[in-house]
């Protein structure tokens, strides 16, 4: 097995000089604005994805259907800080080199500053140093690792299937090829390969019977779903990311009354 290199960033720092979209799908949205300050990440000296910071916004429509009416909810707002992109990005396209101002504009000194926080970034969001990330080169999986204005983290990945994993604090929404898993303020609303729904909101318990342990079935459905975003199995760091629900029981959901 060889051995696994670590993310890094480039120091060929650039600017965008017009909007574009880095992830657009159906249900997701990441937009660039011009005056975003970027550089490439590199693994092992290729270009697998890019670390940017300026004005930039994200829109996801989280929203499940069931049998049982509409569960999740969309989000959007502007993104905040560094934001790590995994992904085929040919941003020099639309850009040109950054100088000083460029960065002082977006509250950085100089290009080291920002690289420094750059790999303090890297470090934070993909589980610190031991995170030695392998991305394959043959998956067109998309992945931003980023937060909001309110700091709240922010996973989004997309496949080349459009299956899509997405979480938000304590919002996650697995969409895969036959199975769908939302937790979200209004609940959890599972479904699996067999067409069956199960959901867990504010009146209850619908699809299952009450005493039955969801446990189980919510680990298969996240599984399921899962097995269809092949690229992630490349990324380790995901695992703990993802790893359980942000919810120990039902009343942990902040319902509205």
């Amino acid at each position: 097995m060889n051995k696994m290199e670590r993310l890094i960033p480039d120091d060929n720092v650039m600017v965008t000089t017009e909007n574009h979209d880095l992830i657009s799908h159906e249900k997701a949205l990441v937009k660039m604005d011009a005056g975003c300050v970027w550089v490439y990440l590199l693994e092992d000296g290729v270009r697998v994805g890019a670390a940017f910071v300026g004005p930039s916004r994200f829109a996801v429509d989280a929203i499940a259907e069931t049998k049982f009416g509409a569960m999740g909810e969309s989000v959007s707002g502007s993104l905040e800080g560094v934001q790590l992109y995994v992904g085929v990005v040919p941003l020099e396209v639309i850009s040109r080199s950054a100088d000083e101002s460029c960065l002082q504009k977006q509250g950085f000194h100089d290009t080291k500053s920002f690289l420094t926080e750059i790999e303090s970034t890297i470090k934070d969001q993909l589980n610190g140093d031991r995170s030695q990330v392998k991305i394959d080169q043959k998956e067109r999986s998309q992945i931003l690792f980023g937060r909001d204005t309110e700091k709240v983290k922010i996973i989004l990945v997309l496949s080349k299937k459009k299956g899509l994993v997405f979480t938000h604090g304590k919002q996650v929404f697995v969409l895969g090829d036959d199975s769908m898993v939302s937790v979200s303020k209004s609940g959890v609303a599972i479904s699996d390969k067999h067409g069956k729904h199960i959901v867990v909101g504010k009146g209850g318990i619908h699809g299952i019977d009450n005493f039955v342990d969801i446990g189980p079935i919510i680990t298969e459905s996240v599984t399921n779903a899962m097995k269809s975003l092949k690229g992630l199995k490349s990324l380790k760091s995901m695992k703990k990311s993802l790893k359980g629900f942000p919810y120990d029981n039902v009343d942990d959901f902040d319902w509205d009354d």
